[in-house]
């Protein structure tokens, strides 16, 4: 799937996307926290959760809590394609994963590499494998876990700066397309899990 230009982009206003299972590793509650003070710098934002999970609930009620339903759109899980295709509607990606108490951590997350692929910039935390995937102050921004507070004022900075979010949405993709060497591999990629699985048979 391609990028939307961002022209087309830019029409839907101010917004901010996360695409995966609402589970504690991907800690879906501080990401709405996070959403809640940039509501109060660029009150027309958005914000938009992609999939389903044993967090749901609690995240619903959190929204609730902060009366952002007007504000927040929870689709659901939807077929990866139906999501992509959502995700790349928006103006960032952002995603606030942390270590659970079980010790519990993402890994090379997928839906980080697709929305790069689809120029979007990503906000995310310095956990894990996602430091590989973001590059911080080129291709997005990185927060420490837990650090929602952070978070809300890094999406805050990008919201107000179309310009900004243009450029490291095109450095996300170049750098992802560097870490997968796509060039060199001349093959046909219809998305970044496609990528990623040709790299681990070749491997």
């Amino acid at each position: 799937m391609e990028p939307l230009s961002w022209e087309k982009r830019k029409e839907t206003g101010p917004s901010i996307v996360f695409l995966g299972r609402m589970v504690p590793k991907k800690h879906p509650i501080a990401l709405v926290e996070a959403f809640r003070l940039v509501k109060e710098e660029v009150p027309q934002a958005t914000l938009t959760l992609i999939g389903d999970g044993p967090e749901r609930n609690r995240v619903s009620r959190r929204i609730s809590r902060h009366e952002l339903q007007d504000h927040v759109t929870m689709t659901g899980a939807l077929p990866r394609q139906e999501a992509l295709s959502i995700v790349r509607k928006h103006w960032v990606y952002a995603q606030h994963s942390v270590t659970t108490r079980s010790g519990d951590q993402e890994g090379f997350g997928i839906s980080l590499s697709e929305a790069a692929m689809l120029e979007l910039p990503v906000v995310s935390t310095l956990h894990d494998g996602i430091p590989e995937q973001v590059e911080d102050g080129e291709t997005g921004y990185l927060v420490r876990e837990h650090d929602f507070e952070a978070m809300g004022k890094r999406l805050v900075s990008l919201l107000q700066a179309p310009g900004t979010v243009r450029h490291k949405g095109k450095n996300s993709r170049r750098k992802i397309e560097s870490k997968v060497r796509l060039k060199e591999r001349s093959i046909e990629i219809k998305s970044t899990l496609d990528v990623i699985k040709e790299k681990k048979r070749r491997s």
